[in-house]
């Protein structure tokens, strides 16, 4: 490998380079609020869009885990029996179930009612 050598003279003063005054440029255009106001196009629809999402109507959602070919079949009967939600759907089955019951098992169901009812109170006290 060579080997290098720096002869650097002590005497040699470095030569500065003078930096100029940097002059302040002026926009070409500035931001004028008149100017925007008068520029934006016009709504087309003047009726407000409905909101999107499910509408509350001052009721307490809860989450169930069911697997996807249920959700399914829930909505397919949903959409042949032209209930509007598959709220209504799930609450006309289960009326219908309720009516089938026998004494004993109604006798349970109340029980079971009344528990989960009372449990939702404590959670939401």
């Amino acid at each position: 490998m060579a080997k290098l050598e720096f002869n650097k003279d002590p005497n040699r003063k470095k030569a500065f380079k003078r930096v100029e005054e940097t002059h302040i440029s002026e926009p070409k255009k500035t931001f004028s609020t008149t100017a925007t106001l008068e520029n934006t196009p016009k709504p087309y629809n003047t009726t407000p869009n409905p909101k999107i999402g499910r509408p509350r109507k001052n009721k307490t959602y809860s989450t169930i885990r069911i697997q996807r070919h249920t959700v399914n079949r829930i909505n397919a009967l949903q959409n042949t029996l032209n209930f509007d939600t598959q709220d209504d759907l799930i609450i006309n089955m289960l009326d219908k179930l309720e009516t089938v019951l026998d004494s004993e098992q109604k006798t349970m169901l109340d029980m079971y009612m009344k528990t989960y009812t009372a449990k939702e109170k404590r959670q939401n006290s």
